[in-house]
């Protein structure tokens, strides 16, 4: 089966290398040029998006927002009957359907890991059967894991999930520092760190814990955790993060409005 990815982002990209050996794959961006210099003759790429969306049977839309509208119209008629399925922040399945009117629409956002196949994409449609449900979750499945949820949710998810491996990022390079400022060599500090994470994650899945649950195993009193964590609170770690979340989420509805 073929699929057009339209938007050759970071995510286009990421998609192509993840659902190539189970789907024939082309392309189409803004600049034909950088895409040529990147595919390297991998993927069949077009020049423009109309000749791409006529090639395929399902059209992944990987653009920015502020320029879906334009696209949209662009492959209307190429896109008829078709999946189509949005990977922008924002812009609604409604707003699609107005701009897409015979097309078949799902919107999805996943997450950076998807570079390395280990995202988790949130996902939500319209107007879908059965056989394309399925066409769907095997293309996410491509790049990660994928669970379904109510598109009023989708604004939330593109903050929690979707910007939420920057936060991760920076409370990492926060620990890591710090390792480096007592003395534990850069590369190990970031090897513990990274272990750190993961393992931890691990560990609440596997054994069904909760965060605070886990947080309470690992204290005890008087001792170096609880000493850490009452600095945490004395900072207000906890608000500031889940205001990076919610301000995320705020944008998302932002970027929705406006389109």
């Amino acid at each position: 089966m073929k699929v057009a990815i339209i938007g050759a982002g970071t995510v286009g990209k990421s998609i192509a290398e993840g659902i190539k050996n189970d789907f024939s794959v082309s392309l189409s961006s803004g600049s034909f040029e950088k895409l040529k210099k990147w595919n390297n003759e991998r993927f069949q790429i077009f020049d423009n998006n109309v000749d791409n969306a006529k090639n395929a049977e399902v059209i992944l839309l990987t653009i920015k927002p502020g320029i879906s509208d334009s696209v949209m119209e662009e492959i209307q008629a190429a896109s008829r009957n078709k999946l189509v399925i949005s990977f922008m922040a924002g812009v609604t399945l409604n707003h699609m359907q107005e701009r897409l009117k015979e097309s078949h629409i799902a919107r999805a956002m996943p997450s950076i890991p998807m570079l390395v196949q280990k995202s988790v994409t949130a996902y939500s449609y319209k107007n879908l059967d059965n056989k394309e449900i399925e066409l769907m979750k095997k293309i996410l499945a491509g790049f990660g894991s994928y669970v379904k949820v109510e598109e009023s949710n989708m604004d939330a998810v593109t903050g929690l999930s979707g910007s939420g491996p920057a936060f991760v990022a920076i409370m990492a390079d926060s620990m890591i520092n710090a390792g480096i400022l007592a003395g534990i060599p850069r590369q190990q500090a970031t090897d513990l760190v990274i272990d750190t994470f993961i393992n931890t994650m691990q560990l609440m899945r596997e054994r069904g814990i909760s965060a605070s649950d886990l947080r309470d195993e690992v204290m005890t009193p008087g001792g170096t955790t609880v000493t850490g964590i009452y600095e945490m609170e004395k900072a207000n770690v906890r608000t500031a993060i889940a205001n990076a979340v919610l301000g995320s989420y705020r944008k998302a509805q932002e970027i929705g409005r406006k389109n």
